[in-house]
């Protein structure tokens, strides 16, 4: 009862409860945007929030778990830190999501203010310790952040994938498809003294080695942002997962490092952040230096996007696909497309030509008498 007790304190923690109104914030933007590029939501369910409350509660008790199977614990003062960071970057910063480099800060803060700050306040009254455990257990986030975000980008990444409308390129307009989706894990951690217990009489304690440790749930943010301009996004994405998992054995290797050399934890941190951003600015440059464009084409119309439940979600069409013809008909509007489907209003038959130039076939029911919810995504005809 004393450990369900204080694990039900995740729920009191002013950043959980930001998180979530952010994410429910940024989910009803994007629906505000599909709504007013393309007549209706894309996406009509707030499935950023969905994935937060299912995919971040899933992965921080597994993640909890393998912390409690492998002794993992983290000071106090690094929690009140990174928390009090994580709270000014969600209120400061709505439209920036920096998880990897609130670990890295908040461990130099840590390390650094005990070692290097002279003049740094005497906390040992508050319970507090500059640094109490090893470096290598700020390695360890590292390499469960790396992982974690490996598997989430690879099993989600451009499954729900929305189009935006941008500036016109060359007179057309285009669409990106950003990823601006954050999860917040609920991380067991035990953290070392009595002052919780000190505190709280019913605060669960555990003795490993004669040391002392309370039972924490702490809330981890794990995300990421970039917008995908010229490739399929779930291609990219499949790629950015194996690099997040080879950073993730790199972040292995530098903490067995630190156990002969734990005052390096700060410095092998800020390498890996590094070579985050590394990843994310050529897999940025990357994207700009392709020849494909999600834009506007005089012969036929660009797809977009397929609403999910809907006719065309049984069609062999994908974001990128250009529709020919539709019911035998050429088109080349959004108007000129309706206007085809209406020639069969139970049916649609489609030539398409795909991302590679090649031609295809594909036809599908449809709902009688209501051709606007066949669920294929196209650029709005602009008005005047």
């Amino acid at each position: 009862m004393r450990t369900f007790i204080a694990c039900s304190t995740y729920l009191l923690q002013p950043l959980v409860w930001l998180a979530i109104l952010r994410v429910w914030l940024t989910s009803r933007a994007r629906i505000k945007s599909e709504r007013h590029d393309f007549g209706s939501a894309v996406f009509s369910d707030h499935f950023e929030l969905r994935h937060l409350l299912t995919q971040g509660v899933l992965l921080g008790l597994g993640l909890s778990v393998v912390n409690l199977a492998v002794g993992f614990s983290l000071p106090l003062l690094w929690i009140i830190i990174y928390e009090g960071l994580a709270i000014l970057t969600l209120v400061l910063l709505p439209t920036t999501i920096l998880p990897l480099t609130l670990i890295v800060v908040t461990t130099v803060l840590t390390v650094f203010g005990g070692t290097y700050i002279t003049a740094k306040p005497d906390l040992s009254a508050l319970g507090l310790n500059w640094s109490s455990v090893s470096g290598a257990n700020y390695l360890w986030l590292a390499v469960v952040f790396f992982l974690l975000l490996g598997h989430w980008v690879a099993h989600y990444g451009g499954r729900f994938a929305s189009p935006k409308i941008y500036a016109k390129q060359r007179g057309k307009r285009i669409a990106g498809y950003p990823w601006r989706e954050f999860l917040v894990l609920p991380m067991v951690t035990l953290v070392p003294g009595d002052w919780l217990t000190s505190q709280w009489a019913f605060w669960p304690v555990f003795h490993i080695q004669g040391k002392s440790f309370a039972i924490l749930v702490i809330p981890l943010i794990l995300g990421l942002r970039l917008t995908v301009f010229r490739q399929a996004p779930h291609v990219v994405y499949r790629k950015l997962a194996r690099q997040f998992v080879w950073l993730a054995v790199v972040a292995a290797v530098f903490c067995g490092w630190t156990a002969f050399r734990p005052t390096d934890a700060p410095y092998l941190l800020i390498i890996l952040l590094v070579g985050y951003a590394v990843i994310l600015w050529r897999a940025k440059r990357y994207d700009e230096r392709q020849q494909f464009w999600y834009s506007q084409v005089d012969d036929g119309v660009r797809v977009l996007a397929i609403r999910p439940r809907t006719p065309a979600v049984k069609m062999d069409l994908a974001a990128g696909d250009i529709i020919l013809e539709c019911n035998h008909r050429p088109v080349n509007s959004e108007t000129s497309f309706y206007e085809a489907l209406l020639a069969n209003p139970a049916y649609c038959h489609l030539r398409v030509r795909d991302m590679n130039g090649e031609l295809k076939m594909t036809e599908t029911a449809i709902y009688s008498g209501a051709p606007h919810e066949i669920g294929i995504v196209l650029f709005r005809d602009q008005e005047g």
